[in-house]
């Protein structure tokens, strides 16, 4: 998960005046699973369901933390009186924290295409989107702006599966051939990174690890004598 602060630009009223105000990007990825695929994606896209996830789970942290430290304001948080921290999440760029997400097989939000949309626009404008197209609108079919966004959907979409497909082959050498043996494996080479009094103060990651798991994987890949169990 990243975060990104940076300043927007917010209509405050009809007559089309701009208010600079500082923004809370969320970026999320997500895997192909039941719990992000399996449900009714007809009315809401599956990117687009957890963004809106993500804005909701900011909405209810924010109420937590003014039950916490502001009970004198909130009360017991059974009304509908706005805490402080609740006050300061909507003085963000549109009120919200904006969640960028992207799933697996490459589809992202509304709030990201807009962000593409943006800076492709920004780079259509400049003097790379005059060398890019001779059409003086850019807006046209074959203009520099369609030119330039689908370039930038194209490289999102390659940088999502390339990732992805890094992420699985990272976890090859858990592979095993019963799902306990593998659960096995993986608790042998990972750490709970938890502190405990016993650590003085110090990391003791790599005098818990067992590299047993990633030198199989090595002679696997490298092509010597292997067999998984």
């Amino acid at each position: 998960v990243s975060y990104w602060r940076a300043t927007g630009r917010q209509r405050v009223n009809d007559s089309g005046s701009h208010l600079s105000a500082e923004a809370i990007f969320e970026v999320k990825t997500f895997v192909a699973c039941n719990s992000r695929y399996g449900n009714n994606n007809s009315q809401i896209s599956p990117a687009n369901r957890r963004a809106k996830q993500v804005c909701q789970t900011y909405v209810l942290k924010t109420k937590k933390l003014d039950n916490k430290f502001a009970p004198e304001i909130v009360g017991d948080g059974t009304g509908n009186v706005v805490g402080p921290f609740q006050t300061m999440l909507g003085r963000f760029y549109r009120g919200q924290v904006l969640p960028v997400c992207a799933g697996w097989f490459g589809e992202i939000n509304i709030d990201f295409d807009k962000i593409l949309r943006q800076l492709a626009r920004k780079a259509a404008a400049g003097d790379h989107g005059l060398r890019i197209s001779p059409l003086i609108n850019n807006d046209r079919k074959g203009g520099a702006f369609p030119i330039m966004l689908h370039q930038f959907r194209r490289a999102i979409g390659v940088a999502i599966v390339r990732g992805n497909a890094q992420h699985k082959l990272g976890r090859l050498h858990y592979v095993r051939a019963t799902p306990e043996e593998a659960a096995d494996a993986c608790r042998a080479n990972h750490s709970s990174n938890r502190w405990n009094s016993q650590r003085h103060g110090q990391s003791n990651w790599f005098s818990q690890h067992t590299p047993d798991g990633y030198e199989s994987y090595e002679q696997f890949r490298n092509g010597y004598d292997h067999c998984v169990p």
